[in-house]
């Protein structure tokens, strides 16, 4: 039986670092995007999005003091999954880097009713949380730099103390950007 929540935990790689503004110019990659592996995005997503190849989230994101929300983008191109969107655009993301991590909180199967909460976790800003995540997934938890924890597995509970849910003020958006019922 599956959790009523999941966090992946991604662990950035050069080519997930075009996502951000501020490391664009560096970045050899063209990638646009932070990548997700098959059985991560066969968890977070709906089985009728996996068929489609994609579908768009309302996604928040969260660094320091930068959020972002707005509509992203998770498809499949060619034979990777992918989470894209508009390029972060606050300079708080530059002090991130490869190796850092990106929490992507979820209920499993989203259809795309429920947000997605994005947290991110650098070394330069969050130096002993960073330490204990690398040191916890090092231990052969990640599997191509990913991880998924549901809500019944031994280290859902303690990913989800340091970085909790979306508060309801975040996760209700405001009655100008709900939709109109018929």
């Amino acid at each position: 039986m599956s959790g009523r929540e999941l966090i992946i935990v991604r662990s950035l790689t050069d080519s997930d670092m075009g996502l951000f503004a501020a490391h664009r110019k560096a970045t050899a990659s063209r990638q646009r995007a932070i990548a997700l592996t098959e059985p991560a995005a066969e968890r977070l997503l709906h089985p009728d999005i996996v068929r489609d190849k994609g579908g768009d989230f309302d996604c928040i994101c969260l660094f320091g003091a930068a959020m972002n929300r707005e509509i992203r983008r998770i498809n499949k191109g060619g034979k990777n999954w992918r989470l894209g969107g508009s390029q972060l655009q606050h300079q708080v993301f530059q002090d991130l880097d490869s190796k850092d991590f990106a929490l992507i909180r979820s209920v499993p199967f989203n259809d795309g009713s429920s947000p997605i909460l994005i947290t991110f976790v650098g070394r330069r800003s969050h130096r002993l949380i960073q330490a204990g995540l690398a040191a916890t997934l090092a231990e052969g938890v990640l599997q191509h730099n990913v991880a998924v924890f549901e809500e019944d597995h031994n280290g859902f509970a303690s990913l989800a103390d340091l970085f909790p849910g979306i508060p309801a003020r975040v996760a209700v958006r405001p009655a100008a950007q709900q939709p109109a019922f018929l």
